[in-house]
This record gives structure tokens, C-alpha cells and sequence, in this order.
């Protein structure tokens, strides 16, 4: 058996499909393919997935990251991406396949583009962004509320036309959403909300190299 690594994209209507319906969204993909997965064994058997960082509900995904098992050696990196395409749908971009390098214990940080409706805030977001610390509370998967700082969390931020590119620390052991940076620069600065999208584009490694 050996892993392989799927690199692919989730725009558009995929974007409001859950990290876990695209559990069994991809593992359907998958089995519809043909390709000669493992799966795991015991009583409810299913193919082995694991995805690198899960994309929050209404994210678009422009490098997302998935690890099979195959359990024929000899089935080529080129087929498995081939079937993947002749079974993919709308929205979902099946882009290269590859051997696994990096662990994905060793995610550090993922890059975000921000585009807002109306970016007449930007000076103002600049200078929030640009503070020595930034304290907001934060609700942790058990519903407890901590207060954090958000300003080591954030690697670097670009101010641009439209909108801000954003790298996060992100991961197993830390992750923060853009949506918490903004709800907080909205809060703090007593601006008005206003609607924008969010793509992540990119997932690097804790030392800062393109994830693959």
C-alpha cells in the first residue's frame, strides 16, 4: 500500500457544503472512480481520507488537500488523477496528484483573500491590523470561551484593492479564522459589517514552505 496526496479546488456552490458532508461527498467520489483505495477495517469499513485542514462552511478552497491509500502499487499517479476528473462536478477541480512530503502534523499556516462589498474601511483596517495586540474572546469546540490575542496568530496581511490577504496560523494545535478577525475589527472599531467572501489559497508548513 502506499499514500497519495489529491490537491484540488472547491469553489462556488461546493463552498456551502459542510466539512462533513464533504467527507461523504469525496469518499462517494472517490468509490465511484475506481481507484484501488484501502479501507479501513473493523465494523463500519470505509475508505481511508485524510484531509489536511478542514475549510470552514462558506470558504472557498483554491488548495485543498486530501491523502488516500492505495492498495495497488502499481496504479499510476496520472490514473488516479484521470478517474478523479472523469467522475468530478461542478465546482470541485481535481488539479494534480502527488507523493505525500511534508506530515500533516506539520500545517502552520493557511492564506486567505478577503474581497469585501465595500472596502471604504481599509486605512482603518490597516492600523487595527498594525496594533501590538489585538484581545478578542474566542469559543473553543466545547463552548468555552477564552480571551486571546489575536496578533501572534496573525504571520502577515496585505491591504489591497478590494480586500486584505490574510496568513493565520493554522493547524491541529492552532487555527484562527478570518471570520473572527474581521468580527472583531468590526466590534472594536464600531463599524458596520458588510458582506465579503473568503478564499483560503494557500496551506504552508510551521516553517512557512508551500504545504505538499
Amino acid at each position: 500500500m502506499r499514500n497519495v496526496r489529491i490537491f484540488y479546488k472547491k469553489k462556488g456552490s461546493m463552498k456551502f457544503v459542510s466539512h462533513l458532508d464533504m467527507n461523504r461527498f469525496m469518499s462517494r467520489l472517490i468509490a465511484k472512480s475506481k481507484i484501488p483505495v484501502w479501507y479501513t477495517e473493523g465494523f463500519n469499513q470505509h475508505i481511508y481520507m485524510n484531509f489536511a485542514l478542514p475549510l470552514s462552511l462558506g470558504f472557498e478552497g483554491l488548495y485543498e488537500v486530501l491523502d488516500i491509500r492505495l492498495i495497488d502499487e502499481d496504479y499510476s499517479l496520472d490514473d488516479v488523477l484521470t478517474a478523479l476528473k472523469n467522475v468530478a462536478v461542478k465546482d470541485i477541480e481535481f488539479v494534480s496528484v502527488s507523493e505525500p512530503v511534508m506530515q500533516m502534523k506539520n500545517i502552520g499556516f493557511a492564506r486567505y483573500e478577503l474581497e469585501f462589498e465595500d472596502f471604504g474601511f481599509a486605512d482603518a483596517l490597516n492600523q487595527f491590523l498594525k496594533q501590538e495586540q489585538i484581545l478578542c474572546q474566542k469559543t473553543g469546540k466545547k463552548g468555552k470561551v477564552k480571551e486571546i490575542d489575536l496578533i501572534p496568530k496573525i504571520k502577515s496581511f496585505e491591504i489591497c484593492e478590494k480586500g486584505i490577504n490574510l496568513t493565520l496560523v493554522a493547524g491541529s494545535e492552532d487555527n484562527l479564522n478570518p471570520s473572527l478577525v474581521m468580527d472583531t475589527f468590526f466590534s472594536q472599531c464600531e463599524i458596520s459589517p458588510v458582506y465579503y467572501t473568503v478564499a483560503r489559497t494557500m496551506i504552508y508548513n510551521k516553517d512557512g514552505e508551500e504545504f505538499i
